[in-house]
């Protein structure tokens, strides 16, 4: 990395970290050497990998370290003409530093088969975990078959089944949320989920070979299992009152 312009280093330099992704999963770190001006700015290196709002771990004279975060970043481009003088440096970036701003992290960070609803895990934990990934989904769209079934008493399967269980017009499952017209396109699209997912991967699961080896895919798709299965919850509850 080209260094900062020999002025510039002349007047001290210090040893600082570059944090990329502060607080979270990708985070990333890169050790590099800045001149701290005062409490609010500082200079860098043109070709060090800072951005405004990347944070910069810097040593706290009190003791220990301290974290800012840059604000605002002044690219200062070194002449052609003038870099032999300048010990071959391109430039020099001057930072004003801000406040850092509170991580913010989702609840759930990482799709996990442990999050998904209990009808699932039993039907298709095992599978999963052994590789079997087609015939992890077949079992858990079959438990949502079957809960479906025995809900509603039909003696029918797959496409028809979920045909007569969330038809728009007389449902005998109500895994609706909303009122008024939400609730009706709600149901209406939750019944394009249940046939759906029987006509686009129930069946052709359950009727062709086995090939399926993308343990991400499947877990995504178990997770659509799970979506149904706790909204037939939410039916289930409706139909003991």
């Amino acid at each position: 990395m080209t260094p900062l312009p020999p002025l510039i280093r002349r007047q001290g330099m210090t040893l600082v970290t570059i944090v990329k992704n502060y607080g979270t999963a990708d985070e990333e770190r890169v050790e590099t050497e800045a001149q701290l001006l005062n409490s609010n700015e500082a200079y860098f290196a043109l070709e060090d990998p800072l951005y405004e709002g990347d944070h910069v771990e810097m040593p706290d004279p009190r003791g220990g370290t301290i974290l800012k975060v840059a604000a605002e970043i002044e690219q200062n481009p070194m002449p052609a003409s003038m870099k032999a003088s300048f010990g071959r440096s391109n430039g020099y970036a001057k930072v004003k530093w801000g406040q850092a701003q509170p991580v913010r992290q989702a609840p759930v960070r990482r799709l996990n088969l442990e999050l998904l609803h209990s009808e699932v895990i039993s039907s298709a934990s095992t599978l999963f975990a052994d590789g079997q990934y087609d015939s992890a989904i077949t079992e858990a769209m079959k438990s949502v078959e079957v809960r479906v079934r025995r809900l509603t008493g039909l003696e029918l399967s797959g496409a028809p089944l979920m045909q007569e269980a969330f038809k728009p017009q007389g449902f005998k499952l109500d895994v609706g949320v909303e009122e008024g017209r939400s609730g009706e396109d709600e149901r209406d699209g939750f019944f394009h989920l249940f046939r759906g997912a029987m006509v686009g991967i129930r069946n052709p699961k359950a009727h062709e070979l086995a090939h399926g080896d993308d343990p991400n895919e499947a877990l995504e798709t178990l997770a659509l299992a799970s979506l149904l299965h706790r909204r037939l919850d939410i039916a289930e509850s409706r139909l003991s009152r």
